[in-house]
């Protein structure tokens, strides 16, 4: 597509290194690379991540081409890389951000196809995937992966383009005025879409005028505009005449009404009905949307008809699901096209939790593209990604399986499948396994022979926000400086081996655990990251020793119970531990007036390495007790000094948590530790402002029931009813980690956006809340917390903090993550 001269050029950067290479594809998540041949990394920077930390990586991952900014390449790790690697070729530039920009403002200008932009506060993606299924069969179509709407991901999306598109859809999302102006000149639409105006991102803007004229930028130059949820007399005088108002009310130039799945659209001209599969309000409004723009492409009615009748609903997160004989299970299993299947075999790709990795995948229905080139390119991708089996499901694939030159099964039907899974399922075994098929073959059926078993209470963990967070505190660190991130008591509920994935992935430096068996299942799920055990009992030598742990070592008794371990099992080279020093916290450690006995034995064994030397620090996080905070510090600094000393060698040195990361920046040394902060809770409002939450614990109602007034509700008649009230009965009690303390009105629930208070006591499996003021149905679903505010309310609650309400939530409980 581009040599990096030629990016340089348009870009007004520098080029340096010997080779020109020519550039295909843009990476800007080191994570993504498949391979180092024509890619381009761009080294963004933002305010919780820097792109340049990475190059090294990418470097020894065989990538040859990097974007970088002056400022990066001026300083001394880039310049030194510049230095040593002479294959490598960068373009320099003072923003990357906005050379990017540039590229891609410049290479939309190369195309004279329709170009939908897509803008609006809700249902943007909704929109761009619904107009690619209605459409993939009139055009060769070019669209946005994912949700990438942003000033990033609008760029990146544009450069996909190629000579081979006949129309191109892509979405543009801002949270601040100024943003649009950007990516109004790169998408440059021909079609604007507005799929609504709502509350999303009102923060950013002085009121709702000023966030419509900043979106409005978008569609300003676009020959026609498609408008849902504003009135056109809200539109400036310009924009008027070229737009197509549709709306449930009057006046509208395509008047929405609906029932029972029945959807009319009526025009000046003419009446249409359309049978649609959905019934809630945003999915009406986004398929009018939808059909609003087809009927202006020249999409006959009748065709238009059958096509909408056939929309599936979109999925905008990968779900990742404990299985059967210790499998994981990827579902996405709502659209299956090429771009799609490119994301999601990128993000198998990037599990590693269990031994092998497969994809269970249906026929591509409707691509355009001849079957035979359609199933080559399926095997090569699958081959490119590194998966170790497949099972193709459908005639179209099955007839082309000569393709797959590597273990595969092929089944004509998805109940062929079926009837041989009790056969076949040993296949799947300690495997991650992505299902990918078409909605009309029912994967879903796949999907629940796959999982596991249980009840409907569920706790969901964000894997964008954990990764966001974590971010966030990487950016306060100096250069050099390493993160250890703590996945202690299930990762604070979280699951320690999928989070340590997740974290492994990413790349911080340490894990670490509380107990030698955490340390092994961590392991066992393919984690190789060094891990330090905090709480190493003596029994637990041997396994710490055989899976490679590194004990933490506080005391005389335990240093030399692990060296005679160490001697039994016949070690002879220095093994790596961690020494923890009493600085006031008066838990476990070595105290000062014993440091000298120490380096005396240190000196004299041969056998042990020290690591890193840290402390726990017993106040970080109230400010009240900084200068007790600093004693601490200072007392670290002058044991590490004659510890350093006395042994004659330098070691790691940690002693921020959470909460002194952010406040005691200058106590950083060689490493941080990272706990509750990655799950979103920060050190004092101004850090959480920084933080998302990562954990929504939810369950659904069991039953309904009407009370009257003077009976009474659960254990011990504790809920005395005082006038007739409607309650419904939740399955989570105290045994899944929803405490008996919030029992009897002291907590509650959220159901369709209205809190309810519990009645009556909370039982061991079960709870019951009042919902005399919401309208709701059983199988509804039910928020216990989902944001950082709704967590602390229930830790105020039951009379704790954060750290207990998660670690509570028990094994028991489901853990489903997503991946947006």
């Amino acid at each position: 597509m581009y040599s990096l001269q030629q990016i340089a050029q348009i870009t007004n950067s520098n080029f340096i290194g010997k080779n020109n290479y020519a550039i295909a594809a843009f990476l800007s998540d080191s994570r993504n690379l498949l391979t180092g041949d024509s890619a381009l990394f761009i080294a963004i920077k933002t305010n919780k991540n820097n792109g340049h930390l990475y190059i090294p990586g990418l470097i020894e991952k065989g990538l040859t081409s990097f974007l970088i900014e002056e400022e990066e390449a001026n300083q001394s790790p880039i310049k030194d890389l510049i230095a040593k690697n002479p294959d490598i070729s960068f373009v320099v530039c003072t923003d990357t951000l906005k050379a990017l920009q540039t590229l891609a403002i410049n290479h939309r200008k190369q195309f004279n196809i329709p170009v939908i932009g897509i803008t609006g506060s809700n249902g943007k993606t909704v929109v761009k995937e619904w107009l690619y299924q209605l459409l993939k069969n009139n055009y060769s179509i070019c669209r946005s992966p994912k949700s990438f709407n942003s000033q990033l991901g609008v760029p990146l999306s544009v450069l996909n383009l190629n000579n081979s598109h006949t129309l191109a859809i892509f979405e543009a999302g801002i949270s601040k005025p100024g943003e649009m102006d950007t990516l109004a000149k790169i998408i440059q639409p021909t079609i604007g879409i507005l799929t609504s105006l709502g509350s999303a991102h009102d923060e950013g803007f002085k009121n709702r005028e000023q966030k419509l004229s900043e979106k409005l930028k978008l569609v300003d130059g676009a020959q026609t505009i498609i408008a849902n949820g504003i009135k056109k007399e809200q539109l400036p005088n310009a924009l008027q005449n070229k737009t197509i108002v549709v709306s449930e009310t009057e006046p509208a130039d395509l008047k929405i009404s609906f029932a029972q799945n029945n959807l009319q659209l009526v025009s000046p001209s003419q009446t249409l009905n359309f049978k649609i599969p959905f019934t809630d309000e945003a999915s009406v409004l986004n398929t009018s949307t939808c059909v609003a723009v087809l009927l202006h492409l020249g999409i006959s009615p009748t065709a238009l008809a059958e096509k909408v009748a056939l929309l599936q609903p979109i999925a905008l997160r990968l779900e990742i699901k404990n299985g059967i004989n210790n499998c994981l299970v990827i579902n996405d299993f709502y659209n299956s096209d090429l771009d799609s299947l490119k994301i999601a075999l990128s993000f198998l790709q990037q599990q590693s939790r269990r031994k092998k990795k497969g994809i269970i995948i249906s026929d591509i229905e409707q691509s355009g593209v001849l079957d035979n080139n359609l199933y080559k390119e399926i095997a090569d991708l699958i081959n490119t990604h590194k998966i170790d089996f497949v099972v193709g499901i459908g005639k179209k694939i099955s007839g082309h399986k000569f393709h797959f030159k590597f273990d595969s099964l092929f089944f004509e039907s998805t109940t062929d499948f079926i009837a041989q899974f009790n056969h076949i399922n040993y296949r799947f075994s300690d495997a991650t396994i992505l299902l990918k098929g078409a909605r009309s073959f029912g994967f879903e059926s796949i999907s629940g022979l796959l999982q596991q078993k249980s009840h409907d209470t569920v706790f969901e963990i964000n894997l964008n926000k954990l990764i966001a967070n974590v971010n966030y505190y990487k950016l306060l660190l100096k250069p050099g400086t390493q993160l250890m991130c703590m996945v202690k008591a299930m990762g604070y509920g979280g699951g320690g081996s999928e989070l340590a994935n997740t974290m492994q992935h990413i790349g911080v430096n340490y894990l670490a655990v509380a107990y030698a068996d955490e340390g092994v299942e961590l392991r066992q799920s393919q984690i190789n990251l060094p891990i330090m055990v905090m709480s190493p009992e003596t029994g637990a030598y041997e396994d710490i020793i055989n899976y490679k742990l590194e004990p933490e070592i506080y005391s005389f008794k335990e240093l030399d119970a692990f060296m005679k371990k160490l001697d039994t099992l016949g070690f002879s080279e220095p093994y790596p531990v961690h020494l923890k020093i009493d600085t006031g916290m008066h838990r476990l450690g070595f105290e000062e007036a014993q440091i000298a006995e120490l380096i005396l034995l240190l000196k004299n064994n041969s056998q042990i390495k020290v690591q890193s030397v840290f402390s726990h620090l017993s106040g970080s996080d109230n400010p009240e007790l900084d200068d007790f905070t600093e004693q601490q510090i200072k007392l670290f600094e002058s044991i590490c000094i004659q510890i350093e000393k006395g042994i004659g060698y330098k070691f790691l040195k940690h002693i921020c948590n959470s909460g002194a990361i952010s406040r005691f920046k200058h106590a950083h040394f060689d490493m941080v530790r990272l706990g509750i902060g990655m799950h979103g809770v920060g050190v004092n409002a101004a850090e959480q402002q920084h933080l998302e939450n990562v954990g929504t614990l939810k369950t659904k109602i069991s039953q309904i029931k009407k009370v009257k007034v003077g009976e009474t509700v659960s254990y011990n008649r504790s809920g005395k009813v005082e006038k007739d009230i409607s309650i419904a009965t939740l399955p989570i009690g105290y045994a899944d980690g929803f405490s008996r303390a919030l029992g009897n009105g002291k907590f509650g629930v959220y159901i369709n956006g209205t809190f309810c208070k519990t009645i009556g006591n909370v039982c061991m499996d079960m709870c019951m809340v009042d919902i005399s003021n919401v309208n709701c149905e059983e199988g509804d679903d039910v928020i216990i917390f989902e944001n950082i505010e709704q967590l602390q309310t229930m830790a105020k609650a039951m009379g704790t903090i954060t750290y207990e309400v998660l670690t509570s939530v028990s094994g028991r409980v489901k853990r489903v993550y997503v991946q947006e």
